[in-house]
Parts: structure tokens; sequence; C-alpha cells
């Protein structure tokens, strides 16, 4: 196969390459590595070494190689998912211990040594946990403001929090309450969360209210783009 070197539209070089040619002393190819169209550059110490790409057309795959195949494009999905979401990626950082730089290609090995499985595929203790207890703290919630929605703000809709970080919730109603009721219900929330050693705010504000008022204007730009609704 004969290599030629082009520079805009200017003719430069040409060589001849035979499979697993080494070259030496050729300015051209000093620091090159990777492939170049069909071409495949690689560098060992002082020598430089050319091969053809392969032809791949006529390759029949296993059946384990084709499994293989689409694990890796499983575990790439993955990857890309975890990625995506801050929570998810922070989480996926601290239980690899990898920095956010690094992060795509553990994920990527986990999938592969686990069959995604285990490890940061499954949800942890504390996890569980702070499920049920936004589950509780809905609960008791609707029970006193049935046409509530609920929303988190704050460092837990971030992804930004750890066990003791706070409980920010954002209730939305039709109907316009008496301001004590933020006070009782924060009192009885209160007493869900004081044994894991955190804490409840919530902000009560009737829903048409919220969007429109200059009250609460400052405040819902801050955090209307990181709020987490409470399903």
């Amino acid at each position: 196969m004969e290599f030629k070197w082009i520079y805009n539209g200017i003719y430069v070089y040409s060589l001849k390459i035979y499979q697993g040619m080494i070259v030496t002393g050729n300015p051209l190819l000093v620091g090159v590595s990777g492939k170049m169209k069909n071409l495949v550059v690689k560098q060992y110490k002082d020598k430089t070494v050319l091969t053809a790409v392969p032809d791949m057309s006529g390759r029949k795959l296993s059946q384990k190689q084709r499994d293989a195949n689409q694990r890796m494009q499983m575990a790439v999905k993955c990857a890309k998912a975890y990625t995506k979401n801050p929570r998810l990626k922070q989480r996926a950082c601290e239980m690899l211990q990898v920095p956010p730089n690094k992060v795509f290609r553990a994920i990527v090995k986990q999938f592969m040594l686990t069959d995604g499985y285990e490890g940061i595929f499954e949800e942890t203790e504390q996890e569980i946990l702070d499920k049920k207890t936004v589950a509780t703290l809905k609960t008791i919630i609707t029970r006193e403001v049935p046409d509530a929605e609920l929303m988190l703000f704050g460092n837990r809709a971030k992804g930004a929090y750890d066990a003791h970080s706070d409980w920010d919730i954002l209730i939305l109603t039709t109907t316009n309450y008496p301001k004590t009721l933020k006070w009782e219900l924060q009192e009885k929330l209160f007493n869900v969360t004081l044994q894991q050693g955190t804490r409840v705010n919530i902000l009560l504000a009737q829903k048409a209210k919220w969007y429109t008022e200059p009250e609460y204007e400052i405040l819902r730009k801050r955090i209307e783009k990181d709020l987490l609704p409470v399903t």
C-alpha cells in the first residue's frame, strides 16, 4: 500500500507501506501515533511501526464476542446516563473513589465487572432510608394539605448532599391556607427527621401567588432550575 502526504493540494511525500513496516529517521512521523486514514502509526521507543488498517468486512464474531460487544454498549449507555445526572455522577465518584474526569471509564469498568448488578448500581442503606423518609414526609404533608404539590430544593435537589443534609421542601397549593399551617407542619415533620440528625425547612405558598407575587420572585428565580418533584 502506498501512503501519500498532501498539504494544501501539493504533493509532499509518499511511502510504500508493508505490513508491520518499521521506519526510523523519518521527520514526518516523529511523535505521530494513531490512525491516519488506512494507516495505523505506533511509536515504540526509537522505532515507528506502520501497519495497514485490517479489513474487518469478512470477520465473523463468535457468540461470546457478540455478547461482550453488547455488554460494552450497555456499559457505555449506563455511564452516559450516570454522568448526565449530577447526583448520580457525584455518587459514582464517591463509591468508585475517582475524580469526575475519570468517572465515565470507571463506571464502564464497574459495569463490565459486575454486569450492572453490584456496587454503584444498587441502592445503599442510606438511599433506602432517604426514600422512606421522603415518603413519610409526603404522607404527613398531604394529610394536612390534600392539594399540595411538593418539590425538593437546595442541596438534596441539586444532588450535592449527605446523610445529614436538610430537607428543603416547597409546598405549592391551590388553596390559600393560613400562615400558621406552616409552623404546624414544620413541627410534625421535625419529629420525623430528628432521629436522623436532619432538619426540615418548608416553604408554603399558594401556587398562583408563587408565580406572580413580587415577594417570591427573587427566591423563585434562585431555586426554580433545581426544583425536584416529589412523586
